[in-house]
Formats: structure tokens, C-alpha cells, sequence
């Protein structure tokens, strides 16, 4: 047996730090800068967050609450957040406009049956129950030219009106009952948890549930990165869906418990006691491909989208 030489020993010694410091290093968590909107459509990816499941992947998610998906959609392309929650139809317009973009996940679809997240609501006793109806009167949406908007359009035409002749105006949610009330307003399309409030009053009632009548399976919001990143780290943002992906099985799972309330009242500051008399919302675990047809065809429809785009050849894989 040939002895070791001090020289021999200081090498081995060195090449076995250098790769525990290498193990070491390869273990570092990896940044993924993340834009959302802390809506309980949102749920699966809080879900993912509180237990651990994106720590599990070896990635180190930081959030930043954005005002909407359309004023944030450039932040991709200049690198400064790497996925990004959107509405709709910002990602078609984007995608068109020039932006290159990837959908990873679908945040939201719709229920194919009521009651949805969101409702036509009108002053009790006015006879309104039609598109038609409407025609010479107003109606409030939260933004112009957004997914509800496009669902309202959609809805007074399925209902034998005439969009042209309906005055679509912007109001910002919580402001819409009192808009109503107020005759400032002849209807709105409110969305929860505002709705529930707004069906509890007395002055109020239903008019139609829209989303599920004229956009039914079809996507409110998606997860988006940029094409620069699906293809610069392809791998991380697999990581990221397979932790938003038990997130959303985990909410889908706990619909209606306590625990699912707790989760959601903590990231929206919503009441509990609210929160209950809300509907849940399930989380999609994967993408519907026919969904996105579904978008781009209601976009091009209600005149959002005059171009011709298989938004299933945008998808992240």
C-alpha cells in the first residue's frame, strides 16, 4: 500500500469542498418573478405558495399585485417579471399587436351552467329582460373593450338586441350599485364578491347570467410568459406549472371547506362570513385547447379581434 503524500491529501480534500460547494450551489432555490391580481380565481396559486409546493420545485416565487394584465403584458417582454396573470383578451390583442407570447396555464373558464362569478343585475321592477330591452339605455362593465365587455356585447345580440344602439359605459365595480340606484345606469355586469351584496339588496334583482349563457367553457383570464423565457428556461417554468398544477387540485378538492375559506380570506381580505355566500371557484389544472377557440371567436364576433389566430399555437409545452 503506497502511502499518501500531504499533496495528495490537500488535493482530495480540495475537489471534495469543491463539490459539496457545487451540490450547495446547484441547490440555491431559483427566482421566478411572478405578476398577479390576489382574486379568488388566484386561489391554486396561493395554494401552491402556502404549502410549499413551489419551495418542493426548487423555485423561489416573489409576487408583485398589478393593477390588470394589459398594463403589465410589457413587463415580459422587458424581462422584469417572468410569468404574469392577464385577462383574455389583453393576450390576444398583445399576441397580435406584435408581443410573442406563451399561455401556460388558464386561470379561469367558465361555468358551463349559473350561477356564475358574475351577473346582469337591474333596478327591481324595471321592465328590462332583454338585449332588446336595452336598446336607448345604459350598461356598466368594469373596463371597455375587455372580457366582460366582449360578454355583454355578446349577450345583448343573443338576446335579440343591438349593441350599437346600447350605451356601454365604464364603471368601476364597487361603484355600480350605487350607479344603478342611482339611475346613472339602467344594468351592470357585477362580478363578486360585489354580486352577492348586490343580489342581497332590496332595490335590486337579477337580470341574466351572461357569462355562462353567451361564453360558456370559455377563458376570463390566462397565465402568460414571454417566448424569450419559454425558450431561455423552459425548464423552470415547468417547475412552476407542476406547483401551480397541485395548487390548483389542492383548491379543487377543498371547494366549500373551511380550509379553502381561510386560504382565500387571507390573500384577498375578503370576510369569511362573505366569502361563504360567494360561489367557489374552481382552479383548471390544465389548458382546454377548445377553450381558446372559444375566446377568439367571441373576440372576433363582438369585433375585438379582426384577425385570424389559433391561439392553440401559443401554448407553452
Amino acid at each position: 500500500m503506497q502511502p499518501i503524500s500531504r499533496r495528495s491529501s490537500l488535493l482530495a480534500l480540495g475537489a471534495t469542498l469543491g463539490g459539496a460547494m457545487i451540490a450547495r450551489a446547484s441547490a440555491d432555490p431559483i427566482p421566478l418573478h411572478v405578476g398577479i391580481i390576489p382574486t379568488i380565481a388566484n386561489a391554486g396559486y396561493y395554494a401552491a405558495d402556502k404549502f410549499g409546493y413551489f419551495s418542493a420545485e426548487n423555485i423561489a416565487v416573489t409576487a408583485e399585485v398589478i393593477r390588470g394584465g394589459a398594463a403589465a403584458i410589457p413587463t415580459l417582454a422587458n424581462g422584469s417579471v417572468d410569468v404574469l396573470f392577464s385577462n383574455a383578451t389583453s393576450v390576444v390583442e398583445a399576441i397580435v399587436g406584435g408581443i410573442d407570447l406563451r399561455v401556460i396555464i388558464e386561470g379561469t373558464i367558465m361555468a358551463n351552467k349559473p350561477p356564475d362569478s358574475g351577473a346582469l343585475v337591474k333596478r327591481r321592477g324595471d321592465p328590462i329582460h332583454t338585449g332588446k330591452d336595452l336598446e336607448g339605455k345604459v350598461i356598466a362593465t368594469n373596463a371597455l373593450r375587455d372580457v366582460v365587455w366582449m360578454v355583454v356585447t355578446a349577450w345583448i345580440t343573443a338576446t335579440g338586441g343591438d349593441p350599437q344602439k346600447v350605451g356601454i359605459v365604464e364603471v368601476p365595480i364597487p361603484a355600480m350599485v350605487d350607479a344603478i340606484k342611482q339611475k346613472r345606469v339602467d344594468a351592470a355586469l357585477i362580478i363578486d364578491p360585489v354580486l352577492t351584496a348586490a343580489l342581497a339588496d332590496p332595490a335590486l334583482e337579477l337580470l341574466d347570467w351572461p357569462l355562462s349563457r353567451v361564453y360558456a367553457g370559455g377563458p376570463t383570464s390566462l397565465w402568460i410568459t414571454s417566448a424569450d423565457m419559454a425558450q431561455r428556461r423552459p425548464n423552470d417554468l415547468r417547475a412552476f406549472l407542476r406547483a401551480y398544477k397541485r395548487g390548483a387540485l389542492w383548491v379543487n378538492a377543498n371547494l366549500g371547506k373551511d380550509a379553502y375559506y381561510d386560504l382565500v380570506a387571507a390573500f384577498s381580505g375578503l370576510n369569511v362570513d362573505v366569502l361563504r355566500q360567494m360561489k367557489p371557484v374552481p382552479t383548471p389544472p390544465d389548458i382546454v385547447p377548445g377553450s381558446l377557440l372559444r375566446l377568439t371567436a367571441l373576440m372576433r364576433q363582438t369585433g375585438l379581434l379582426n384577425t385570424s389566430l389559433d391561439l392553440r399555437t401559443k401554448i407553452f409545452t
